[in-house]
């Protein structure tokens, strides 16, 4: 299964802080997905959108949201973390802290009706382990 990563950072702050680690995060996930096999789905697209001084995302916390494409068998994943949650993170904890959003995006991730009885549930327990 084909899996990508792709970081929207919200200020200078934040960019500084996690770019370096969502490169890492995205072979993390490419060697985490390189196995996994989903009936009807060939690809995931994530987007980690971490909130900062110049734009924020979202309100607080974390939220996600997922679209899926029949026509393409994609599942667009988009991350939002809140600007309070992105600047309490340590930086020498940031790539763990990278692992738990996406593992918690993963897991509060509802996919449309439109995805019919496509089985999501064991995404989130290899997204897990890969950042274990």
């Amino acid at each position: 299964m084909e899996v990508t990563l792709s970081g929207r950072m919200g200020g200078p702050e934040v960019g500084v802080k996690y770019q370096a680690e969502i490169v890492q995060a995205r072979a993390r996930l490419k060697s985490a997905f390189a196995e996994l096999s989903i009936d009807g789905l060939e690809t995931i697209v994530v987007e980690l959108w971490i909130s900062g001084s110049l734009t924020e995302y979202c309100p607080e916390g974390i939220s996600s949201s997922v679209r899926f494409s029949a026509k393409k068998k994609s599942v667009l994943l988009a991350v939002c973390v809140g600007k309070d949650e992105a600047t309490s993170v340590d930086d020498d904890c940031a790539a763990s802290a990278i692992g738990g959003w996406l593992t918690r995006g993963f897991e509060s991730a509802k996919l449309p009706r439109s995805a019919g009885k496509i089985d999501f549930s064991g995404v989130a327990g290899a997204v897990n382990l890969c950042f274990a």
